[in-house]
């Protein structure tokens, strides 16, 4: 009877503390999903980047559904008078002719320069997680440091790009700096 109480209080530990996990992984997402829309705010597009005055803003994720669906619960909220469309991104020599925004996943099963090269020298704004997927050769790096989402900048990856990176969001960041930040 002891054992079986044990096992049944280790399921019931178990089973509270992966759901705990899950919803600060969830709380987590929502955060990184809110701090990659704000840095939005802060780059300027060339116009040629977009097909239309109305087209929206493509932001595509690789490797994280919660990402992804903490981005489609802001596509309400525009970025420069466009909409905000959150996709998976599509196979990576779409990306560059699909994506406004590209956001490498922790759970990315691809090599990132697989993705960062056909991105490079275009309007592009790519994300990766600092010391994860994605990272060094992305223009913003987002980390979770003492519970608190951070970012970095890497310049020489936004060079050719034509973005234009606010100088506000610049002092916002943590680092900001070349390959790797």
């Amino acid at each position: 009877m002891t054992s079986i109480r044990k096992s049944i209080g280790l399921l019931l530990l178990t089973t509270l503390l992966a759901s705990t996990a899950a919803a600060d992984t969830a709380a987590e997402s929502s955060v990184k999903a809110a701090i990659v829309h704000k840095i939005a705010k802060f780059v300027d597009w060339p116009e040629t980047a977009f097909a239309s005055s109305d087209s929206p803003i493509r932001f595509c994720v690789v490797g994280d559904e919660q990402i992804l669906a903490a981005l489609r619960k802001l596509s309400d909220r525009q970025i420069h008078g466009r909409l905000v469309d959150a996709i998976v991104a599509p196979s990576p020599s779409e990306v560059a002719s699909s994506c406004d925004v590209l956001y490498l996943g922790s759970d990315a099963e691809r090599d990132v320069t697989e993705w960062t090269d056909e991105v490079a020298g275009r309007p592009v704004l790519t994300f990766g997680e600092t010391g994860g997927y994605g990272a060094e050769n992305s223009i913003v790096s987002v980390m979770v440091r003492r519970d608190k989402v951070r970012f970095e900048i890497n310049l020489e990856a936004n060079d050719g790009t034509g973005l234009r990176i606010g100088a506000q969001l610049l002092q916002l960041a943590a680092a900001v700096g070349g390959r790797g930040a």
